[in-house]
């Protein structure tokens, strides 16, 4: 019966994060980030650029600043979310793993591979935090 539960919220949560990314497309095709703003208010995100950099962290406030000026800037491309693996923490966490191509135009621009660390509360999925690996292209 647990593994029931279990693969009920795995199935939901999978269905959630479907509609993140969903979000995504809309945000990189209109400029609208309000469905991509489901953070947690300690929400923060480190990408790592380079070997010899030191990580850059951005809290929620310049995490949101952040992605809406990247999604002007780069409004019209899409983002692809390829090799995505969820695995349950619990019932109420799961993480999240995938590599992210972002191409305008037909040309790759870049790629990260991202961690995604997600929490449900109150019945809404809200992302706790994010790492991003810069592999190549334009950076952040």
């Amino acid at each position: 019966m647990m593994a029931d539960l279990f693969q009920t919220s795995i199935e939901q949560f999978s269905k959630a994060h479907d509609d993140f990314i969903e979000a995504w497309n809309v945000a990189m095709y209109s400029g609208d980030t309000a469905g991509l703003e489901i953070m947690t208010n300690n929400y923060y995100v480190t990408f790592f650029n380079s070997h010899v950099e030191r990580p850059e962290f951005f809290d929620r406030p310049e995490a949101i600043q952040g992605m809406r000026e990247s999604v002007e800037a780069l409004q019209g491309a899409k983002k692809r979310f390829e090799h995505r693996i969820i695995r349950q923490r619990d019932p109420n966490r799961f993480v999240v793993f995938y590599e992210m191509i972002i191409e305008k135009n037909g040309q790759e621009l870049t790629r990260f591979f991202t961690i995604e660390d997600w929490e449900e509360r109150n019945g809404q999925w809200l992302l706790n935090r994010e790492v991003n690996e810069h592999i190549q292209g334009i950076r952040r």
